[in-house]
């Protein structure tokens, strides 16, 4: 599955890779309740409790950015697993500035295994939908320094 969107930001590209290339601020961008610790500039784990439809529980997540081209270019891998069900991702941001704000451009894509595969394309789509779009909007709002 793939998604993907983007948004804008009043801060410079720099601040704004700054923030994509440090996993506790942008995992901190999670509605859901998390944790997360830093393994090294490049590796990261943490657990999200979540959920897609009826399946809920504490799935256990492993990060790496695979990616780092400053100031424009950040792409990671993530692996999760819990509630015998999985999940694998790549995502890439992509990052352009022009009178003072930056243009956050983003992409994942995700693949489902075990009874969240099989609960269908269309919920779990729309979970997963609400939840990229509730991250990024939220990073948008931690770099701008608002929470409205």
């Amino acid at each position: 599955m793939r998604v993907d969107g983007s948004f804008e930001v009043r801060r410079d590209r720099d601040a704004v890779y700054a923030f994509f290339t440090d996993a506790r601020l942008l995992v901190g961008c999670l509605d859901d309740p998390h944790t997360v610790d830093v393994t090294d500039e490049w590796h990261f784990t943490g657990t999200v409790s979540t959920g897609v439809a009826f399946i809920r529980g504490t799935f256990r997540m492993a990060g790496e950015y695979t990616e780092r081209r400053p100031p424009d270019h950040v792409a990671a891998k993530i692996h999760g697993s819990g509630l015998g069900s999985g999940l694998d991702g790549v995502i890439q941001t992509d990052l352009s500035e022009a009178g003072g704000r930056t243009t956050v451009r983003w992409s994942a894509d995700l693949t489902f295994s075990g009874p969240i595969a099989t609960v269908g394309e269309r919920i779990v789509r729309g979970t997963v939908d609400k939840k990229t779009q509730a991250l990024f909007e939220n990073a948008r709002r931690t770099l701008e320094g608002r929470g409205d």
